[in-house]
C-alpha cells in the first residue's frame, strides 16, 4: 500500500470582469503518485467493469468487496485490511477482470475545497503485443489522510491520462449514508457563465439561486465557486435489466452510485437477473 507524501501548490487568481471571476481558494493539495510517462498509455478497452471508488469507513470497504470476483476480492481486501478508517480513507482503481496486458496506475491526486480529483493511468494491450489469456484483475490502491478530504458535500472525480471521465459522484464524509432523494444539486461556475446562464440552464430563476446562496454577490461571481441549485430531486424511475447489464452500468447511466442502487433496491451482492426492476435513487 502507497502512503502519501503531501504537496501543497498555491494556485494564482485570475480576475474576469462582471462574469464569472477567479477567487485564491484554500490552497489545494496536489499529491504526485507516479513518475511514469502514463501519457503515452494507451487505452482502447472496455471500462464497463472497472470501478474506482473513495472508501472512507470499513462498512463501504466491505460492500465494495462484496462487489468483486472472488480472485480480486482477495488480493484487495488484504490490503484494506491495513487501513485505519478512523484515520484513513482509500482511494482504489480496478479494471474488473481481463486478459494480460492490461494494467491501471493511480497518478495523482488534487484535493480542492469542494473536490477530490484523482487521474489513473489505464493501459490496454495494442495490437502487436503479445499476452495471455489468463484472466487477471489490474488494481491499484492509496490512502490519504481523512484530515485531507474536504468538509461537507464534495465532488469525486476519477479520470483517466486521456481526460475520460470514469466516476463523478457527490460524497460527504460526516453523512455518507445520506439518501440520495435529499443530496443537494450544485454547479461549478466556469469562465464565462453569469448568474442568469447557469439559472437559465438549470431551468430556475436568478432571484431562487440567491435565496439558496446567502452572501452571493448578485453582480459578481467567481470561477470554481460552488453554487447550490434550488428545486426538488426528481421521482426515482426503474429500470429493467437487460442481457450484458452490470450494477457499475446502471449506476453510471443515471448517475448515481453502485452503493446507492444495492441500498435502494436491498441488494445484497452484485447479481442481477434478466428482466430484474431496479429503482433508480433520485440526485
Amino acid at each position: 500500500m502507497r502512503k502519501l507524501v503531501s504537496l501543497l501548490v498555491v494556485c494564482a487568481a485570475l480576475l474576469v470582469p462582471m462574469v464569472a471571476e477567479s477567487k485564491v481558494p484554500s490552497e489545494p493539495l496536489i499529491i504526485s503518485l507516479s513518475d511514469k510517462d502514463l501519457s503515452s498509455w494507451e487505452w482502447s478497452g472496455d471500462a464497463e467493469a472497472a470501478e474506482f471508488v473513495l472508501l472512507t469507513s470499513k462498512a463501504e470497504a466491505i460492500r465494495f468487496l462484496r462487489s468483486l470476483p472472488d480472485l480480486a476480492r482477495e488480493a484487495i481486501a488484504e490490503r484494506l485490511a491495513d487501513v485505519d478508517f478512523k484515520r484513513e480513507a482509500a482511494v482504489v482503481a480496478y479494471l474488473g477482470g481481463t486478459s494480460g496486458g492490461y494494467d491501471v496506475e493511480i497518478s495523482q491526486i488534487n484535493i480542492n475545497a469542494g473536490s477530490v480529483l484523482v487521474k489513473v493511468g489505464m493501459r490496454s494491450p495494442r495490437k502487436d503485443d503479445v499476452v495471455t489469456m489468463i484472466l487477471t484483475h489490474p488494481w491499484d490502491m492509496v490512502t490519504l489522510p481523512k484530515k485531507d478530504l474536504p468538509d461537507g458535500d464534495f465532488e469525486f472525480i476519477a479520470f483517466n491520462q486521456h481526460g475520460e471521465v470514469m466516476v463523478d459522484q457527490w460524497m460527504n464524509l460526516k453523512n455518507p449514508r445520506r439518501p440520495a432523494s435529499h443530496r443537494r444539486i450544485w454547479h461549478t461556475v466556469r469562465t464565462g457563465e453569469t448568474l442568469s446562464s447557469i439559472a437559465k440552464q438549470y431551468g430556475v430563476t436568478v432571484d431562487s439561486l440567491l435565496a439558496v446562496n446567502p452572501g452571493l454577490d448578485p453582480h459578481r461571481i467567481w470561477i470554481g465557486d460552488k453554487l447550490r441549485i434550488p428545486g426538488k430531486a426528481p421521482n426515482p424511475k426503474t429500470y429493467t435489466v437487460k442481457t450484458g447489464d452490470s450494477l457499475w452500468a446502471v449506476a453510471q447511466k443515471y448517475g448515481v452510485t453502485v452503493e446507492e442502487l444495492m441500498d435502494m433496491n436491498h441488494l445484497t451482492g452484485p447479481h442481477l437477473s434478466i428482466g430484474q426492476k431496479l429503482v433508480i435513487p433520485s440526485q
